[in-house]
């Protein structure tokens, strides 16, 4: 699970937001590892002293550089030497069902997951990265939620509403 954003956009550190009780970020870890057995949370050093309680869920937890995406996907993949599920801890609407499609249909190639929106591609959060491979597929998704993510101070209002519509327990599918 990648946890190492700036959140810059936003002004705050969105994976610290209290949702239904709990820090966004924990909600993520519950739902992933669920999906995952071997989930790791990737934390750059300048969000290391804020997600440290993490570790009271017995997660395992990475540093990276925090040079960027980018950098740190590098990072993993030059640390574990084989491929490496990606996702981020801010894809609030992504479900584990998707997750597990996703990972279904990989091939020994880097894959990213995506929405297309008004003739746009956006990624939402998911990716299957193969040490060596320079080139993704992209593989398109139909839920137009998964193309929101929370960025800005509307995006919070907007997902507010949808978590006010469908309950906490929807997180967590």
């Amino acid at each position: 699970m990648m946890a190492g954003g700036k959140s810059k956009r936003l002004g705050l550190n969105k994976l610290l937001l209290n949702v239904c009780g709990l820090p966004l970020v924990w909600i993520a870890f519950l739902k992933y590892k669920r999906v995952c057995s071997n989930l790791k949370v990737a934390i750059s050093k300048n969000m290391m002293s804020d997600l440290t309680f993490l570790k009271f869920l017995d997660a395992e937890i990475i540093e990276t550089p925090g040079m960027g995406y980018s950098e740190d996907v590098s990072y993993l993949l030059n640390r574990f030497k084989e491929p490496v599920l990606l996702l981020s801890a801010d894809s609030v609407y992504l479900k584990a069902d998707q997750i597990k499609y996703f990972l279904s249909i990989t091939k020994g190639q880097s894959m990213s997951a995506a929405v297309k929106l008004n003739d746009k591609i956006v990624y939402v959060g998911m990716n299957y990265a193969v040490p060596g491979c320079d080139r993704d597929i992209i593989i398109l998704f139909k839920d137009k939620l998964l193309s929101y993510s929370i960025n800005v101070i509307d995006d919070l209002e907007v997902f507010k509403k949808w978590l006010w519509q469908n309950g906490c327990y929807s997180l967590l599918q």
